[in-house]
């Protein structure tokens, strides 16, 4: 009989833990159940930059597209009698620009053998999956008269929209020399 005590005061010793597990268990799932759940959207940006080949002994940099903070007035828009011009203080050429639309970004830096006194044209290019190409620009930047390499000049554009193309879209960046020692 000792023994039959000793199993049933085991499996009673058993039983009461099992069931302090489950109802514990049972507490804590109901608990956070009830608990709210914050979700926080996260936006990716798929390409943050990347070399583009630009001729004319200028070298580029994608920068990608940003939605514009605020807006911005034209700079090196006009022609040849007014670009952004490449010095010591970094430039930034850009069509006029409206807070919340989308902005493309291209860092575009002279060489040690980009001409001197030379006036380019920077056009961008948007393709649609529509096979519909939107231009946007053209903006004017010239080289100095004596050499200042690696001085660089952001090339903004406001693609006008406050979303981006729909995927697919393919851009070009097109730099072409307009006055003085074209390459």
């Amino acid at each position: 009989m000792n023994f039959a005590s000793r199993i049933q005061q085991w499996l009673r010793r058993t039983f009461t833990v099992y069931l302090s597990a489950k109802i514990a268990l049972a507490i804590l799932v109901l608990a956070v159940s009830a608990a709210a759940i914050t979700v926080t959207p996260t936006t990716y940006q798929a390409e943050l930059g990347g070399a583009l080949n630009i001729n004319n002994k200028l070298l580029g940099v994608d920068k990608g597209f940003s939605i514009a903070s605020s807006g911005a007035i034209a700079l090196g828009t006009g022609s040849c009698s007014t670009p952004v011009t490449f010095g010591t203080t970094p430039g930034t050429a850009t069509t006029t620009v409206t807070s919340s639309d989308y902005v493309y970004d291209v860092q575009i830096t002279n060489t040690t053998s980009t001409p001197t006194s030379t006036c380019y044209q920077v056009l961008l290019t948007v393709t649609r999956s529509s096979g519909v190409q939107s231009t946007y620009g053209p903006l004017f930047i010239q080289t100095t008269a004596s050499v200042l390499a690696w001085q660089p000049i952001d090339a903004n554009f406001d693609i006008q929209s406050t979303t981006t193309p729909t995927s697919p879209f393919s851009f070009l960046v097109s730099v072409t020399c307009q006055t003085g020692t074209c390459p």
